[in-house]
């Protein structure tokens, strides 16, 4: 893709500690990116990481020309690192992925797929977890809490794999500050969410951000979202100044 061109596809990858995984991740999407042959870009969100994620990003950028990192100066969470990928991200559909390929990149020309009968945001929901029990439950929790605050019934709104249409990310990034549930913005935006069966894996390298009990918290805080909140418009507006309250995130290294 050639500099300027506007991507038809944006990749992006919040990244918190995962350098054992990067390099291939990155080679097995590279293949797939091949394979599905639309101009992309790969936007990779460093949330502070304390390892040696960085230099990954930076060895993986100068040989790589789709390669985008976006470094912050500490860890703001997975949304904040979500959102600025976002902000950046130039192509049509936005496909957001995991850097512990729990969840394989080849999956993503079935999301794509799925866009074309006509959804704006396609999820996927993951198949024989590979996860804890106590995580599968707590998740299974989160699942109902969402779909209860939202009205669309999904079954794995924590799965990060997923695809959107550029219409839907435009009118998440409407929002000032960083959205706090990115998933529950996407589903006000969208006229239609789908998602598919999608394979997942054991995690080969480090551990999860997101414990049973950071789980069961914002199955908690999503719970009481759905007591406090009425109509679809006035919850999405609660999220939004609630989101302004906090800082967003400080960059501290962009290689583009």
């Amino acid at each position: 893709m050639s500099d300027g061109a506007r991507p038809a596809l944006s990749i992006v990858i919040p990244v918190f500690n995962e350098a054992p995984s990067l390099v291939a991740l990155h080679q097995r999407l590279a293949r797939t990116l091949e394979k599905i042959g639309r101009p992309h870009e790969i936007i990779f969100v460093d949330d502070g990481s304390r390892d040696e994620s960085a230099d990954v990003l930076r060895a993986l950028r100068a040989r790589d020309a789709t390669v985008r990192m976006i470094r912050f100066n500490r860890n703001y969470g997975q949304h904040a690192a979500l959102f600025a990928g976002m902000e950046r991200a130039r192509g049509e559909i936005v496909v957001t992925l995991d850097a512990d390929l729990q969840n394989p990149p080849e999956e993503i020309p079935r999301l794509l797929a799925a866009l074309e009968t006509g959804a704006d945001v396609v999820g996927g929901r993951r198949v024989s977890r590979r996860d804890p029990w106590g995580r599968r439950a707590a998740s299974w929790l989160v699942n109902q809490a969402t779909s209860a605050a939202i009205g669309v019934r999904l079954r794995d709104y924590g799965c990060m794999l997923r695809a959107y249409r550029r219409s839907v990310i435009d009118r998440i990034l409407a929002f000032r500050g960083t959205p706090r549930y990115i998933p529950v913005l996407a589903a006000a935006f969208a006229s239609s969410m789908t998602e598919i069966p999608v394979d997942h894996r054991a995690r080969e390298h480090g551990r999860s951000r997101y414990g049973p009990l950071r789980l069961f918290g914002l199955a908690f805080d999503l719970s009481v979202q759905v007591l406090a909140l009425g109509p679809i418009g006035e919850r999405v507006s609660r999220i939004e100044q609630e989101a302004r309250r906090g800082p967003r995130y400080v960059i501290a290294e962009v290689l583009e």
